[in-house]
């Protein structure tokens, strides 16, 4: 009998290589699982890609990005439909524009121009929206704070299949371990933060706005939880374990990336070596230039 470790219902037998399923363990119902477009090797690519751009990071780090050493795991999320009523107050601007007259001094000469001043007229608005939203993400593992898991979304739920033992099958798939109410917590607040993004983005009239504060009611409708694809890989960095993660279906590249302060010194004393030659070539050019004018 091959035990699992805590937190995992799905792996692959250290022994024999067979795909292992605990569906028992399963707690809640998985409804839906987003299967893995991006394949290891392609995966191993696209992180050292990434670490090559990181060019401020230790050298040891920026090569040590080895595909074998990803792990594949499916990462439980809640996934929340809402009804989300806002209402807003702010001070929003519309652009108008004046002409002014003003004199220069060309060749020597006075001269009078004119040129287009904006200006801005405010004008104090408030109002209401309401927007209904479809899987809004939540993670649901300890593993992967909220924070991190933003960073790796977007993930499309509409290419998901229902769920299904088979799918997860030989590959690492953790129990969620983030309590419903927390979870409901995050995407309130999530959503309220949203909502007041698309207010300003899409709804306000005019050129501009400011101080634009608003309060949300929250409803939400329905909760499924979710496996995610998701590669990882930690590497050992010069204080700590440093934790890069692919998202499986997009290929999309997140870590929290430590810079080398060698090589930082190194710039900062490059800069200003290449200020003080910009200097003492221009104090040359000048002495030069006030030498000819003597002689001339």
């Amino acid at each position: 009998m091959v035990e699992l470790a805590e937190g995992v219902f799905s792996t692959t037998c250290a022994f024999c290589d067979a795909p292992l399923v605990d569906e028992e363990s399963v707690r809640e119902p998985v409804d839906r699982v987003v299967s893995f477009d991006i394949p290891r090797d392609r995966a191993g690519r696209l992180l050292e890609s990434f670490l090559a751009g990181k060019w401020l990071a230790p050298e040891k780090l920026r090569k040590s990005a080895r595909p074998e050493e990803l792990r594949q795991v499916f990462v439980p999320f809640y996934a929340y439909d809402a009804v989300v009523r806002t209402g807003f107050k702010c001070k929003v601007g519309i652009y108008w524009y004046r002409t002014e007259t003003y004199t220069t001094t060309v060749n020597g000469k006075t001269v009078v121009r004119t040129r287009q001043v904006r200006e801005t007229e405010w004008h104090s608005l408030g109002g209401t929206h309401a927007r209904r939203w479809f899987d809004h993400l939540v993670s649901a593992s300890r593993g992967l704070p909220e924070k991190e898991a933003n960073e790796l979304e977007p993930f499309d739920l509409g290419r998901s299949h229902a769920w299904a033992g088979a799918l997860t099958a030989g590959v690492e798939a953790e129990l969620p371990t983030v309590e419903h109410e927390e979870a409901k917590s995050v995407a309130a607040k999530e959503l309220a933060t949203l909502e007041k993004q698309v207010i300003a983005r899409e709804h306000l009239p005019g050129n501009t706005h400011s101080n634009l504060t608003s309060t949300s009611d929250i409803h939400l409708e329905r909760m499924r939880l979710v496996l995610l694809p998701v590669w990882t890989a930690v590497y050992q960095g010069p204080k700590g374990a440093v934790r890069i993660l692919v998202n499986g279906q997009t290929g999309e590249v997140v870590g929290d990336i430590p810079k080398s302060w060698w090589k930082i010194g190194c710039l900062a004393s490059f800069i200003l070596t290449m200020i003080g030659i910009a200097i003492a070539v221009a104090t040359s050019i000048a002495g030069i230039a006030a030498l000819i004018a003597e002689f001339s």
